[in-house]
């Protein structure tokens, strides 16, 4: 059955690019010569021996090999090879010109956003570009540079050259364009600010964006950069599960800076893939299950070589947690390593 599905996706493919009649026309010259030169050179061209000898000079002649192991030697052969070769090369050469232009103008659309993406699961969307998707892809692909990862944006063309950065050309919020990114299948959304619009108006584009997402697939974890503070509110209305007010956190970093200086740079660390220690979530091992936090945090050090900084239960992050609070099976962790732990979690 899935081979039959495959062969009429394929016909219909060839029907609609008028490739079958090339290949038609050359097959047909192809035989028609063979046959010709079998009949005008047996007896006379040692060669020629059988139709098969003058089939495979068909071919030879047809895509321009010319291995020179068979010719024609009679006036009459000869002039069917001029024929073979004028006309078959033509239709060879159009032949293969077609295919080529298909899958150069299917790579055009590609790039350009136009074509819809398909076998997408699992992905990350980004929505819309500014001056920090560029930032945003990288570090997502110092942690996993195969993660897959669909933009969507009104660009021109795809502004990462990639074969894990997929690209669909229009508006985030148009539920037509999340189809072609196939939203339904991604694990996360990136809402990014659009920039093109003046001042903070750009946060409302991003709230409609997360509006059409999570009322088509509330299951897709949606962060959202914004702009004004006074947004987050909104933003949470419409189901966001992160608001990350870009503003707000450069305000936090000068202050802290000029407090505790140099405090600034653990916090990049931190915060960046690039170099040092990294922040990660991950589920609470089998093994510390039970355990209160301070032991937890001692094992989690002697093993892994990491600190624990902080617990997730049921959606409320605790940094720092006291030492009696105990880890239970439902929890995650919040760990800062150089690299993310192996764990066999159960």
């Amino acid at each position: 059955m899935i081979f039959y599905i495959i062969f009429r996706k394929y016909a219909r493919f060839i029907r609609k690019e008028n490739i079958g009649k090339l290949l038609v026309l050359s097959l047909f010259i192809l035989v028609v010569g063979s046959t010709l030169m079998f009949f005008l050179e047996k007896g006379k061209n040692q060669n020629i021996k059988s139709f098969s000898d003058a089939l495979w000079w068909g071919v030879v002649t047809l895509a321009t090999v010319g291995y020179g192991d068979i010719f024609p030697i009679t006036p009459a052969g000869r002039i069917v090879g001029v024929f073979v070769i004028l006309f078959g090369i033509g239709f060879i050469g159009m032949f293969t010109a077609s295919v080529a232009s298909i899958f150069i103008e299917r790579k055009l659309r590609q790039d350009r956003g136009l074509k819809a993406l398909k076998n997408l699961k699992g992905h990350i969307l980004i929505c819309g570009w500014n001056y920090s998707a560029s930032e945003i892809i990288s570090e997502i692909h110092l942690d996993n540079k195969k993660r897959e990862i669909a933009i969507i944006a009104n660009l021109d063309e795809r502004p990462v050259d990639s074969d894990h950065v997929h690209f669909v050309k229009g508006s985030s919020a148009d539920i037509s364009k999340l189809e072609m990114a196939c939203f339904r299948a991604a694990e996360t959304a990136i809402v990014l600010h659009d920039d093109s619009i003046p001042g903070n108006s750009g946060d409302g584009q991003g709230i409609l964006t997360v509006l059409a997402i999570k009322k088509e697939q509330p299951n897709i974890y949606v962060c959202i950069q914004i702009m004004d503070e006074n947004n987050v509110e909104h933003c949470s209305r419409a189901g966001a599960d992160e608001a990350i007010v870009t503003g707000g956190l450069t305000s936090h970093l000068l202050v802290q800076a000029s407090l505790d200086h140099g405090v600034t740079k653990v916090v990049s660390e931190l915060l960046s893939k690039k170099y040092g220690n990294e922040i990660y979530k991950i589920q609470c091992p089998q093994k510390y299950v039970g355990r209160d936090f301070r032991s937890a945090l001692m094992a989690f050090k002697d093993e892994y070589d990491g600190i624990i900084i902080g617990i997730e239960k049921t959606n409320q992050f605790i940094t720092n947690p006291k030492g009696n609070v105990t880890i239970d099976k439902d929890d995650y962790l919040i760990i800062v390593s150089e690299k993310r732990p192996q764990i066999e979690i159960r």
